[in-house]
């Protein structure tokens, strides 16, 4: 190993052979170790950094030591809590009736050499809208209380560290992957009585789907590019990678979801990335590298003007909308009727994050966007 290293390049070292159960590499001394702490807790891998220490790859101060031990201690206790929390969501949702699908860290978490290598800050449910109240009482049995209610999900917290996020969607009706994703239920497979789960391929496709959200709206972090990863690693029988890419074709993020396989795929091998892969990997590890990234996300995806972005958020085109209203699909002449009731429900919405996009297209300066905007064509968005 070279003894020069940035904490970008030892922390991509850490992480691949965290996750691949290898040897751990032992941090060069010029390695800035404040960096490389505050890479991880952006990146949400405190724990294997943690790991790292214990095991002697990694020489801290004392302060930043003390900090992953007591981020690894609240983890466990939150692991523990939320294992009891999925029990009795299993019992009770069963004895109620009410199907139900635990969302992601539930099910990838298994792919980890160490399953609190892959801690979940919230546990995810998605029920059927009509189920909502109901689930969302029985939680509240629990010693929960609501915190918020978005119109998407509903937040429920239990002091002083379990959070629940009980869906009814998985995207916001606004965003453009909200429609394909309306037949999740169809295509989940029963794994209990009224519990179901994705298919390993569409969990490839939700988990980078996800990702691409996070990723467009100035969010995005490293945890997924590792889920993608391991989900290919360890299920690679299971996936049908022709099914994945036509998927990806039809959502609308065929490029970007194209270069991203490719970023994984070389990303824990140390192969050579090319400007656009380097530019995607930096986005992903350090943040956005503009003030107001959210802002300017979003009008950098609204092509060149304000006016465009919002005409495109009201006026979808055809293959979005009849996902969204199935109907079309055999009387495609309602169209313009639905792009109407689409932009009044857009425009008059009380919806929370519906106003704070409608705020955001009015606060970004031009050369945050143009620096966005350069970002998301390189990435393929």
């Amino acid at each position: 190993m070279s003894n020069t290293m940035t904490a970008k390049e030892y922390f991509l070292k850490l992480v691949g052979a965290s996750i691949c159960g290898l040897p751990l590499p032992v941090c060069p001394e010029d390695v800035d170790l404040k960096k490389l702490y505050s890479l991880c807790v952006r990146n949400s891998v405190q724990n294997i950094l943690c790991l790292a220490a214990e095991n002697g790859a990694v020489t801290f101060p004392d302060e930043i030591f003390k900090k992953l031990k007591q981020s690894r201690l609240v983890c466990g206790f939150r692991e523990s809590a939320q294992a009891d929390e999925v029990n009795f969501v299993r019992k009770t949702f069963t004895e109620n009736k009410i199907p139900f699908m635990l969302l992601k860290g539930s099910h990838l978490k298994a792919l980890y050499p160490q399953a609190d290598m892959r801690f979940m800050v919230d546990m995810d449910i998605l029920v059927h809208e009509e189920d909502m109240q109901k689930g969302k009482e029985i939680i509240l049995s629990r010693g929960f209380i609501q915190e918020m209610d978005n119109g998407k999900d509903i937040v429920l917290i239990k002091k002083p560290v379990l959070t629940i996020e009980l869906h009814k969607m998985l995207f916001v009706e606004e965003y453009f992957m909200h429609d394909y994703f309306l037949n999740v239920w169809e295509k989940a497979e029963g794994c209990g009585e009224y519990e179901y789960k994705m298919s390993y391929n569409d969990l490839y496709v939700y988990t980078l789907a996800h990702l691409a959200e996070h990723y467009t709206t100035a969010g995005a972090c490293f945890r997924p590019m590792m889920d993608l990863f391991l989900l290919k690693k360890h299920k690679s029988d299971e996936l049908d990678f022709n099914y994945i890419e036509e998927q990806f074709e039809v959502i609308g993020i065929g490029k970007f979801a194209k270069n991203i396989m490719t970023l994984c795929d070389k990303i824990f091998t140390d192969e050579e990335l090319d400007e656009n892969l380097l530019l995607m990997e930096n986005y992903i590890v350090f943040g956005p590298p503009v003030e107001n990234a959210e802002a300017a996300a979003v009008a950098a995806l609204s092509d060149e003007s304000k006016a465009t972005g919002i005409f495109k958020t009201l006026f979808p085109d055809f293959k979005h909308m009849s996902l969204r209203y199935p109907i079309l699909k055999k009387l495609p002449f309602l169209l313009p009727l639905f792009w109407v009731i689409r932009a009044v429900t857009y425009t008059f919405s009380k919806n929370d994050l519906v106003k704070t996009k409608r705020e955001q297209m009015k606060n970004y300066d031009k050369e945050s966007v143009e620096k966005m905007k350069e970002i998301f064509e390189k990435s393929g968005l």
